[in-house]
């Protein structure tokens, strides 16, 4: 069964190269064309692969695309990197703590560890809110390319959600300066009444990730920057994590 496996990963790998008839798939593995057939007919009948009607061309299946479509599923490998980081962050801070990626022109939270205290801010896991909004967002965007944020930018009109959204795209600019210089960025009520949040990026993984610490103004706001170095630490451990594991691109982009 283990070498079944192996044998059709490295079949799914072909595929994904270029490789997708029989003979040649046979071929560049080192395979006998029964055994070949087999293992396509296995991958193909679970979803992972289907077969061109026309041209015979083995190609990715509806499994994978489903897989592939689910964010939080797709970027696993970050979240995993993170965990340990995000609970140490949650112990020393008594704060929730949240992991962000770009879905577009709006922001997903992948992971969430939240506070142990009665009266918690959360952004929750896979809820989706504007990019520009709260500090997890525009650190996603300062971590963007100049071109692909002015690009994005330029498509979204922003909408007032919490008492303090920033609602004027060159106030918005001059916010993302500020943020890729200082490497961090902190929000007050952008997105909830008497919430308050700071964050800072993830480096070295296939797009821009924010990692934050989420509280509630009246318990965190005049103590929060305190603990931008632990964060920065945190972040930068789980950035040489991720380069020293060296994660392959999850199966969707963002």
């Amino acid at each position: 069964m283990i070498k079944s496996i192996y044998r059709s990963a490295e079949i799914l790998k072909a595929i994904y190269s270029g490789v997708n008839r029989l003979t040649d798939i046979s071929y560049s593995l080192n395979l006998n064309k029964s055994t070949t057939h087999r293992l396509l007919k296995a991958l193909e009948q679970s979803g992972f692969i289907t077969q061109d009607s026309q041209n015979r061309k083995y190609l990715p299946g509806h499994l994978i695309f489903r897989l592939a479509s689910n964010p939080i599923f797709s970027h696993q490998l970050l979240v995993v990197a993170c965990h340990g980081e995000m609970y140490h962050l949650r112990d020393l801070t008594k704060e929730s703590i949240a992991l962000h990626i770009p879905i577009g022109s709006q922001r997903i939270c992948l992971a969430e560890v939240p506070s142990n205290q009665d009266i918690v801010y959360v952004s929750g896991v896979g809820n989706l809110a504007p990019i520009y909004i709260g500090s997890a967002g525009k650190v996603l965007l300062s971590e963007m390319r100049n071109e692909n944020f002015e690009l994005l930018l330029s498509g979204m009109k922003l909408l007032p959600i919490g008492p303090r959204t920033i609602v004027d795209k060159k106030k918005l600019t001059r916010e993302i300066e500020k943020i890729r210089m200082l490497g961090y960025a902190t929000s007050h009520e952008e997105r909830l009444v008497g919430g308050v949040a700071i964050s800072v990026p993830i480096k070295h993984y296939v797009c821009p990730a924010s990692l934050s610490i989420l509280a509630p103004y009246f318990r965190f706001g005049a103590k929060m920057m305190n603990f931008l170095d632990e964060l920065k630490l945190s972040a930068t451990r789980i950035s040489a994590n991720i380069k020293d594991h060296v994660f392959s691109p999850p199966l969707a982009s963002s």
